[in-house]
């Protein structure tokens, strides 16, 4: 017999009992349904969890500080050789020059932050932070995703600046349109290094004109929506952002007070660049952080979650696959007269067991489909309570507390009809086996 023939004898098998197959069906759908949810959720606060990282681009960023003055996350290394020479190396613009021409680097900066900066515009002032990148940074996506009005700095940089959304707020702007082009003043008051061994304090007012609004992504210190940023050019020159490295260079006992850095932001061009480049800095003597590394472990504990959940909904298909061997089971004994016939005919026993495995098949199929609608349709029921939740306790942004990529919608319709095919193989075995002339005697 065709296998079309087959399938058509199969679908007309369904049909005799459309009640016992819709119960049954109904039941692999509401397997499916638990299953696609669970495993979604799960999906979805990981997607939630990195997203940050993603947006700012924290996963092709490397962190490197000098030994002995770690300010990463975790606990302070211990380097096994922190009296050695190549352990005092020191990051400052030659090491920074030699980070920026490995392969494989994309753009290579200090870290510059300032605090207790006076922002004046107006009648209007407020006390915040500053941050500094390179005009170079313009090509960074997450910089361009971030700017809700006007640009980045221009190839000069000088006398411009990029303030938050909240801070054009709190400056009278009614919107972030309306702060471009206007001029602020900047009071900048802190210690910068003296003479000799000795810090002076120091103040400089400037004026800046607004080139861009941004709501920096969350993620990294420094970048705040009610901060400023500065050119790197036009704050490193600012007192007070020199301070914290030349008191960890006196700190380490050395003579006199270079200009040095805490820390240098690094970002390679693609993933596969960042543990080769990682390495390279490694070896010149400095201590170096990935956020990728711990985005691993992230991953490792979802992956956890994933398999549990996924056990979980995998012990509801067992028992909907005990319902599809029940129907067969009923379907075998009510028409045993019919395959003894069919045996008769000419049927085979693998044709008998092709057409009970296809109306298992077609019974995972219907559940399978229908779970993907009953997941969503429960997905989308929670989504709509926990932001209606969340909008009552003032949070505006909406909650997608589920994830649905193509390969669970179709992992899970391709598992249910697996589970299906393997519960229909006990009854189409008992089918195949059927005497025809015991059949037709009705014995």
């Amino acid at each position: 017999m065709r296998y079309w023939e087959l399938l058509r004898l199969a679908l007309g098998g369904v049909r005799r009992t459309p009640l016992r197959v819709i119960l049954t069906a109904l039941g692999v759908t509401i397997a499916t349904g638990s299953l696609v949810c669970m495993v979604a959720f799960a999906l979805g606060v990981q997607a939630r969890v990195e997203e940050p990282f993603q947006k700012s681009e924290l996963l092709n960023r490397i962190d490197v500080t000098p030994k002995g003055s770690f300010h990463g996350f975790g606990p302070k290394p211990q380097d096994s050789n922190s009296n050695s020479l190549e352990s005092n190396a020191i990051l400052d613009d030659a090491a920074l020059s030699r980070i920026q021409n490995l392969a494989g680097v994309a753009l290579a900066y200090p870290e510059l932050r300032l605090s207790g900066i006076e922002v004046r515009y107006g009648e209007k002032s407020e006390k915040t932070s500053a941050a500094g990148l390179p005009v170079e940074s313009s090509r960074l996506p997450f910089v361009q995703d971030a700017l809700v009005a006007g640009g980045f700095f221009s190839s000069s940089g000088e006398g411009q600046a990029l303030i938050g959304t909240r801070l054009a707020k709190n400056l009278g702007f009614e919107t972030p349109a309306d702060a471009l082009g206007c001029s602020l003043s900047l009071q900048v008051k802190g210690l910068a290094p003296g003479e000799g061994k000795t810090f002076k304090f120091d103040e400089r007012k400037m004026e800046v004109q607004v080139v861009g609004v941004w709501t920096p992504p969350a993620g990294r210190p420094g970048f705040s929506a009610d901060g400023i940023l500065l050119p790197q050019s036009v704050i490193r020159e600012l007192p007070g952002v020199q301070f914290d490295s030349a008191l960890q260079w006196l700190r380490r006992g050395k003579p006199g007070m270079p200009p040095t850095y805490e820390r240098l932001v690094v970002r390679v061009k693609g993933p596969s660049d960042l543990f080769v480049v990682e390495k390279q800095i490694q070896e010149m003597g400095f201590h170096t952080e990935t956020l990728l590394a711990r985005i691993k472990q992230i991953r490792e504990a979802f992956l956890i979650m994933d398999l549990v959940l996924t056990s979980v909904g995998t012990v509801a298909l067992v028992v909907a696959g005990l319902g599809i061997i029940n129907t067969l089971l009923m379907a075998v004994l009510e028409r045993y007269r019919e395959i003894g016939t069919y045996k008769a005919l000419g049927a085979s026993d693998g044709d008998v067991r092709v057409m009970f495995l296809a109306e298992a098949g077609v019974v995972g199929l219907a559940g399978g489909l229908g779970g993907l609608v009953l997941g969503r349709v429960v997905a989308w029921i929670i989504e709509v309570v926990v932001n209606g939740i969340a909008r009552n306790r003032g949070f505006d942004e909406p909650i997608m507390a589920f994830a649905f990529p193509f390969y669970l919608l179709a992992g899970a319709v391709l598992f249910s009809i697996a589970v299906s095919l393997v519960s229909g193989v006990y009854p189409a075995m008992r089918a195949a086996r059927i005497d025809p002339i015991q059949a037709l005697r009705g014995e």
